[in-house]
């Protein structure tokens, strides 16, 4: 094997790793994540009907708004200390809304 290898397999080592030292803290991190969807999926129901295109919507709508309001709290923490536009804003979309839908997954 060489060094590039080697240099992954200790970096996946350590990743996990710290994801069994820190599991308690993700499954508080993901329920929330979790109680956040139900609470905006609650709040644009009554707005939309329960079947059909509404549903559908519903469901557009709830996916695709938490992750951008759940990034967009580092972007702008980050905005305020720097000025500057956080360079990993649509990584972090992107990454939130897979556990999202991992967490949609599961609880269906």
């Amino acid at each position: 094997m060489n060094n590039k290898t080697w240099k992954q397999w200790l970096i996946y080592g350590l990743v996990i790793l710290l994801v069994v030292l820190s599991a308690h803290y993700l499954v508080r991190v993901s329920d929330l994540l979790w109680t956040f969807y139900q609470w905006v999926r609650a709040l644009l129901a009554p707005l939309f009907a329960g079947r059909g295109v509404g549903h559908l919507i519903l469901g557009v709508l709830s996916l695709g708004v938490i992750p951008l309001a759940v990034s967009a709290v580092p972007a702008a923490g980050y905005w305020v200390l720097t000025k500057k536009q956080f360079p990993y804003f649509w990584p972090l979309v992107w990454a939130v809304l897979l556990v999202l839908v991992t967490l949609l997954l599961v609880h269906i």
